[in-house]
């Protein structure tokens, strides 16, 4: 979904890294990148019996990583199957309320931008020119992470927030400069 104010700027909002957290929390990896990010809500239930080779946890924080950067990642070898079948059950991501939940909490979150992006080009006495690439995620709490110049984590919660614009007015400040 974009944004767009005018010719000069937009700004992108999508779903990223879903399955790679649900992974995470699906199978209890704990790392300093997988620790960093609150855990997904709904709650995932843990799977048990589940194999995945040693390194997988390792694995996994290259395909988070690569996640936050790119869009995409390399999953990791060895991803079991049953993951994939238990993210599609998963009530969380899937369901038509959620995915209305998402689209109300984008349209808030598209007027707030509105709002400061209209503050900020007020005050600057320019018209803004920029990219910002907003990642949606439905983790617990009021969350946001700055993972490039041009790109933000936000959880769902936070996007559905007035507080919201504090956190990111820096983000847009920097790249309309």
């Amino acid at each position: 979904m974009d944004f767009q104010g005018d010719s000069t700027w937009v700004i992108s909002s999508g779903d990223g890294g879903t399955f790679a957290l649900f992974v995470r929390d699906a199978l209890g990896i704990s790392t300093p990148a997988a620790d960093s990010v609150p855990r997904l809500t709904p709650p995932v239930e843990r799977l048990t019996g589940v194999l995945v080779p040693q390194e997988f946890p390792r694995d996994w924080d290259r395909w988070w990583l690569e996640s936050c950067s790119g869009g995409h990642g390399r999953e990791p070898v060895g991803l079991p199957e049953q993951l994939r079948e238990a993210y599609t059950r998963w009530q969380g991501f899937s369901t038509p309320e959620a995915t209305r939940r998402r689209d109300e909490l984008r349209g808030t979150f598209s007027n707030s931008l509105r709002e400061l992006v209209i503050e900020l080009e007020q005050e600057l006495g320019h018209r803004p020119i920029f990219t910002l690439d907003v990642v949606q995620v439905p983790v617990e709490g009021q969350f946001w992470r700055r993972l490039t110049r041009d790109r933000v984590l936000v959880s769902e919660e936070l996007m559905g927030s007035r507080y919201v614009i504090a956190p990111l007015e820096s983000v847009v400040r920097e790249l309309m400069h």
